[in-house]
């Protein structure tokens, strides 16, 4: 009988909304659509509150205008891949002008 061992990363990031709309309608759908490709539990926090990254109106209750502070924790075998995909999408202000 063998054992698969799995790596399962936790990874933790510190983002910020930059996009001038904040974390409105289509961000969150960007960020939910995102966090359900990867093989890893996915949640966003903001003050305290910690929801689902892959539940968009979760996303949405975090109520995060221009400036909001957010904490993206990824844990699972795609972590990492996660992590620094969602990041981009903050990096690039979803997209939007």
């Amino acid at each position: 009988m063998s054992t698969q061992e799995t790596k399962l990363w936790t990874i933790e990031k510190e983002l910020w909304v930059e996009n001038r709309l904040g974390l409105h309608a289509r961000p969150a759908a960007k960020i939910a659509t995102a966090a359900q490709q990867f093989d890893a539990d996915i949640t966003l926090e903001k003050e305290g509150l910690e929801v689902n990254a892959r539940d968009l109106l979760d996303v949405l209750a975090l109520d995060s205008p221009q400036g909001t502070r957010l904490v993206l924790r990824a844990r699972g075998p795609q972590a990492r891949e996660a992590a620094t995909f969602i990041a981009a999408l903050f990096a690039r202000k979803f997209e939007e002008k």
